[in-house]
């Protein structure tokens, strides 16, 4: 006598299962990755909510893809322990001086730091030195690397289509580390009517793709962060790399009147060299115009305070941080963090 037709239907979805189950997890993945949408045809305007629900699901069976794949440049994933070979010289010179007088008490002396920070033609917005070449190649390496796996990887915003969310490949500990240590003092430097003590502790570290065929321009929008660093990664115009893509600045939210409709000033990007960043308010309204050629690679950064907040309320004269609070908050902040970790080793 034959099974009855629903016994049939359940062996074989148990079998389905146990097939399943018996893939590995880079296996699954790839699998998974068929379900995706082309993603040229996604939003450019609110992709933030595109299958959400879908990629929290996920993410346990793509962090153990991923394990499976492997890296490709473990460096990256430990910048502290690499920072003389992905920081740049001057800056991690300049800041590792003012770290030591605040630490000693002594006179703190920002005028090196200072020296590095070059106003832009964009008021406000200011250009550094920051990476160094072999990082911004090998960040875009590893993006490569990852994409070659076949592993699903998230778009890295609501706006761009194209990239990658850096804490996504892992690179989570080696974002921290410098928005902590380089990007928030730089900040609070920089804007100290904005920028003060918890207000840009936590980081949102992506990396974005202009070119024909995929993305080429960017609408304008304020960045959901009280700083943001805008890093070119890619090749000149000068050495052959990209053209076009230059950065429209107009006003600040909560700042300016009628920010949006404050006339443009403009930044070319295609004339930076690789490593070198912007930094700008996160409320400063901005927009990238059409790249005409080539590839252009960008690490965007935004800092922000815990839960996500940005504050907008200026701090008065007499609130704003001094330059030994700015300097040494990272060094009581590790220090705090081995109390802790001694304390829970002792039970």
């Amino acid at each position: 006598m034959k099974p009855p037709g629903g016994m049939l239907a359940l062996s074989a979805i148990q079998a389905n299962t146990c097939a399943a189950a018996s893939q590995s997890a880079l296996a699954r993945a790839r699998e998974l990755a068929k379900a995706l949408p082309d993603r040229r045809n996604s939003s450019a305007t609110s992709g933030e909510v595109e299958m959400a629900w879908w990629w929290v699901d996920h993410d346990a069976l793509f962090q153990e893809a991923q394990e499976e794949w492997g890296r490709r440049h473990e460096a990256l994933y430990q910048l502290e322990a690499n920072e003389e070979r992905f920081i740049r010289v001057e800056l991690r010179e300049a800041i590792a001086a003012v770290e030591a007088a605040a630490l000693r008490d002594a006179t703190v002396d920002e005028s090196a730091v200072r020296r590095l920070l070059r106003q832009t033609e964009a008021p406000g917005v200011w250009a550094v030195p920051i990476f160094t070449p072999a990082f911004c190649e090998m960040v875009i390496q590893e993006v490569q690397h990852y994409e070659a796996s076949g592993i699903p990887l998230r778009r890295p915003n609501g706006m761009n289509r194209y990239g990658a969310i850096l804490d996504q490949l892992g690179l989570e500990d080696s974002m921290a580390y410098l928005s902590r240590r380089y990007l928030r003092p730089l900040g609070q430097l920089l804007y100290p009517y904005l920028i003060s003590t918890g207000d840009a502790d936590e980081h949102y570290a992506f990396m974005v793709r202009y070119k024909l065929g995929e993305d080429t321009q960017l609408a304008e929008h304020a960045d959901a962060s009280v700083l943001t660093l805008n890093a070119n990664l890619g090749l000149p115009a000068s050495q052959g790399g990209f053209k076009g893509g230059r950065l429209a600045f107009r006003g600040t939210r909560f700042i300016d009147e009628a920010p949006q409709k404050m006339a443009a000033a403009h930044v070319s990007f295609d004339a930076m060299e690789p490593g070198e960043g912007l930094l700008h308010l996160g409320g400063h309204y901005h927009a990238a115009l059409p790249i005409e050629s080539g590839e252009r690679v960008n690490l965007i950064v935004w800092l922000h305070g815990k839960y996500e907040v940005v504050r907008v309320a200026p701090y008065k004269q007499e609130e704003q941080l001094s330059a030994k609070e700015r300097w040494t908050a990272f060094s009581r902040e590790r220090a705090e963090e081995r109390l802790q970790q001694a304390r829970s080793q002792l039970g």
